[in-house]
């Protein structure tokens, strides 16, 4: 159910945020109201047939999640890859946003390993977006060369990645939705999704990244299940393969900027 929704709402409801119980009293009130202009004895059967939902939701969300947890586990497993609980050392990795507008931001569910020649970390990043706790997952890839500093998000991602930032249309003829800039040149971002690279994108669930330097993450919804995280790493793997040698001149020459 939750895979189809914005995947803000969907980290609301699946962390059983505050949301949660908003949406549970705008029903269990009127429920209440009904109740007592029908009849007194049946407020308690209505808010209790209401809790009961409640509690089934809650429920079945942390077993779905467990479900997923374990699937990505075993898969992990037979790949050789190492899973830890947390990885607040991950964190410096990325100096640059969004990864670095929120001090208290925590990492967590990491794998890390081997792709196709490319060594990865993956996780869980949660952070806090304009006082609401938020959160996505994120693939950091293996560049053996600087890139420019660059942030291109599918418009579902943009509230829990990019909120505090001003979005720039991407105006790229067959992208699947619609895409923004929130970091870096817009001639860079063109660059990069150029036809084979927008091709990759439209084989997988939308997804963006952001790069600077020796960094390239990709920006991912959470609570993917096994088969989709994997194509995401593909996919990942490659836009890499298919950056531009531009870009890479580019980054070289930005980060001899930034070296003097």
């Amino acid at each position: 159910m939750t895979s189809r929704l914005r995947p803000a709402l969907a980290w609301q409801l699946r962390q059983g945020s505050v949301l949660v119980y908003v949406i549970w009293f705008a029903v269990a009130i009127p429920l209440v109201i009904v109740g007592l202009l029908v009849e007194p004895r049946w407020v308690g059967w209505f808010m209790l047939g209401w809790f009961a939902v409640l509690l089934v939701f809650t429920l079945a969300m942390r077993a779905a999640d467990v479900r997923l947890q374990k699937a990505w586990a075993r898969a992990a497993r037979e790949l050789g890859w190492r899973i830890a609980v947390a990885g607040p050392e991950v964190l410096q990795r990325w100096p640059f946003p969004p990864f670095d507008l929120d001090p208290r931001a925590e990492v967590g569910e990491v794998t890390t390993g081997r792709h196709r020649g490319r060594e990865f970390v993956t996780g869980e990043f949660r952070h806090r977006v304009r006082r609401r706790n938020l959160g996505f997952d994120f693939l950091d890839l293996q560049v053996d060369r600087p890139l420019p500093p660059l942030q291109v998000l599918p418009s579902g991602l943009a509230p829990i990645a990019a909120a505090s930032l001003l979005p720039l249309p991407l105006d790229i003829d067959g992208l699947p939705g619609h895409y923004n800039l929130f970091n870096g040149r817009e001639d860079h971002a063109q660059a990069v999704l150029h036809l084979r690279a927008v091709e990759v994108l439209t084989g997988v669930t939308p997804f963006g990244f952001s790069c600077e330097g020796r960094r390239f993450v990709a920006i991912l919804p959470a609570y993917r299940d096994t088969t989709t995280a994997l194509a995401h790493l593909d996919a990942a793997c490659d836009l890499l393969d298919l950056m531009p040698e531009q870009l890479w001149r580019e980054g070289e020459q930005w980060a001899a900027t930034r070296a003097t």
